[in-house]
């Protein structure tokens, strides 16, 4: 089985090890292009002349050709998330599913978020995705599945059951499974604090590991401490403010999105007296949408233009029906009716066939 090469393990990859699939890569090894593939799109260059996700598309349709089935996953999950033309939602479930039913463990791990957790229109069925686990680590000792296992039980309450399987992943390396950890450890099944010491160890062992989740909460932690303290006391009003800027950052610099968002609204609104900068929350909202698909920051860019805290004159209506179309695509419900609204208006009809397939219905549904 070809590693999954999420986010969270590429950065532990050697610069050595890149180079080498890079080699690979260029000689058309379909299996070193999927890798490549995976690692430019999990650590994007904003700055290369090519965009990234053009870049991805092409090495990832080369494994593609090549065999690698991992690919179709791939380029299945960039189509859900509207990041290849035509957008068609469609296609990459089934893209998805014929690749679950040859047993691809990259399309189970993909299905089983989707069951876990709700995603691109899927209803949360907990008892077929334990199902679905159980089967799969009868035979395989992938440690994703570990980590899943225990997001199910999680989401069933059971707090404490679950830090076997957390712990598991860990050690296996999936540090991506520090954060819910942390609640294992902390939290009966009951979902009261037990154990504060182990919840904020593992916190700790997580954001050293380079676990973003758990710098960021780290950085809630500040924010909530900035909001308990009285207006006289500057010196360490002055300090959290500090550190809740340098964490936030950090996780930026570290392609974190929900970070870029939350340091977004920070600029834009003032919050914990930083000064209001629109062009700061502007970049950080930017991030924000790019490293993590986040709908939320298309919504907010689109008004950050309507009213008036940035100026695209020239440009204007070119970023809203961009911004619209992008926040429409991943789900944000208020980007659908606007993406409708210019449409109805004579506007977007480049879109024409997607928004009428799946955007007026969208909208036309009564909120979940």
């Amino acid at each position: 089985m070809i590693k999954f090469y999420n986010p969270t393990t590429i950065k532990t990859i050697s610069k050595e090890e890149v180079e080498s699939i890079k080699t690979l890569a260029q000689a058309g090894d379909p299996v070193a292009c999927f890798k490549l593939g995976r690692i430019t799109y999990a650590w994007s260059d904003l700055s290369a002349e090519e965009d990234y996700l053009i870049t991805t598309k092409r090495l990832l349709t080369q494994a593609q050709k090549g065999g690698v089935q991992e690919a179709d996953v791939a380029l299945a999950i960039m189509m859900l998330n509207g990041e290849i033309e035509p957008y068609n939602p469609r296609r990459a479930i089934g893209m998805l599913e014929d690749a679950l039913k040859k047993g691809n463990e990259f399309a189970a791990y993909h299905q089983l978020c989707n069951l876990i957790f709700a995603r691109f229109g899927y209803k949360q069925d907990l008892d077929l995705a334990e199902k679905i686990l159980d089967q799969l680590m009868e035979h395989s000792s992938n440690p994703w599945f570990y980590d899943l296992k225990g997001e199910v039980l999680q989401a069933r309450g059971r707090y404490e059951d679950s830090e076997p399987w957390f712990a598991k992943a860990v050690e296996c390396g999936i540090t991506f499974s520090y954060l819910a950890l942390a609640y294992a450890r902390g939290y009966d099944n009951n979902g009261k604090l037990r154990d504060w010491d182990a919840f904020i160890n593992t916190q700790s062992k997580g954001a050293d590991e380079g676990n973003m989740f758990c710098m960021h909460y780290f950085a809630e932690n500040q924010m909530q401490e900035y909001e308990s303290l009285k207006p006289e006391q500057t010196e360490k009003r002055d300090e959290c403010r500090s550190n809740i800027l340098e964490l936030l950052e950090e996780c930026i610099d570290n392609k974190h999105g929900y970070s870029a968002e939350t340091l977004g609204d920070i600029y834009r609104k003032g919050l914990y007296d930083v000064p209001v900068d629109y062009d700061k929350a502007w970049r950080c909202y930017m991030l924000g949408a790019d490293y993590a698909g986040l709908g939320d920051c298309y919504e907010k860019l689109y008004d950050m233009i309507v009213q008036g805290q940035i100026e695209r004159s020239t440009d204007r209506q070119e970023y809203l029906e961009q911004f619209a179309i992008f926040g429409a695509r991943l789900r944000n419900r208020r980007m659908q009716e606007e993406t409708v609204r210019m449409y109805r208006n004579g506007r977007m009809t480049r879109y024409a066939a997607e928004i009428e397939m799946y955007h007026m219905p969208a909208i036309e549904e009564p909120c979940q």
